[in-house]
């Protein structure tokens, strides 16, 4: 049966089963946008010497909530030094956004006037799209109720908690809590509820690693306290 391709075009090896990237999604799922196109576009993009958050939310368009976790968890992950509260405090607000329901994201001008290195940025970007590339061969439109209206919900409160942990100045504190945003962040993207309950499981197990590190430092706290005291 004629499937749309050309006779003499072979299936695309790396499309999961019940999905062809670039063709329609699998019955009941709306068609998903590829996190690699939506990161390719972004380093393709003419950007300015440096590049505004405010910017962020224009050249990505509709696909901004998803897209823009994405973007702004990876330096991060990697990470990139001095980015955690810049890229932390914009994701909170978009969690909450998430949370409120809104189509599209908006930053307070000061937030969206704020700007990074064109050149460090988009060289991690870079960096993280292989590594996006060869995660993507797992992504496929599933569990739609992880990422119907009512669960985005639920998982902007998710994305607040961990986005406001991943701003506070912890040493080596940032990389749990983006990474489990970047998981929902493919989620979210390409309608992939397994991905969505992953990045659930791992902000859980970041809380629980924070949780410890902040209580060692609590401790450690209270000893030298008391050798002082004493």
């Amino acid at each position: 049966m004629n499937d749309g391709r050309p006779p003499d075009t072979p299936p695309d090896p790396q499309a999961p089963e019940g999905v062809d990237r670039g063709d329609a999604a699998p019955t009941g799922f709306p068609p998903v946008n590829p996190a690699s196109a939506v990161l390719d576009d972004f380093l393709n993009h003419d950007h300015g010497a440096r590049i505004a958050l405010g910017d962020l939310v224009d050249i990505l368009g509709d696909r901004a909530f998803g897209a823009l976790l994405l973007i702004l968890s990876i330096p991060n992950i990697l990470p990139v030094p001095g980015l955690s509260t810049a890229t932390g405090l914009p994701m909170l607000l978009i969690g909450a956004q998430i949370a409120a329901g809104r189509d599209r994201p908006w930053l307070p001008r000061r937030l969206a006037a704020l700007t990074l290195d064109r050149d460090a940025f988009l060289r991690v970007i870079a960096k993280a799209k292989p590594q996006v590339d060869r995660l993507e061969r797992h992504l496929r439109p599933r569990l739609a109720a992880m990422t119907a209206p009512t669960a985005e919900r639920l998982l902007g409160v998710a994305v607040m908690i961990l986005a406001g942990i991943l701003a506070l100045p912890i040493v080596f504190g940032n990389q749990p809590p983006a990474l489990a945003i970047a998981l929902i962040a493919l989620g979210l993207i390409e309608k992939d509820g397994a991905f969505v309950v992953a990045g659930l499981i791992a902000g859980l197990i970041a809380i629980v690693i924070i949780a410890a590190v902040l209580f060692g430092f609590g401790q450690a706290g209270m000893l030298i306290f008391d050798k002082l005291s004493s």
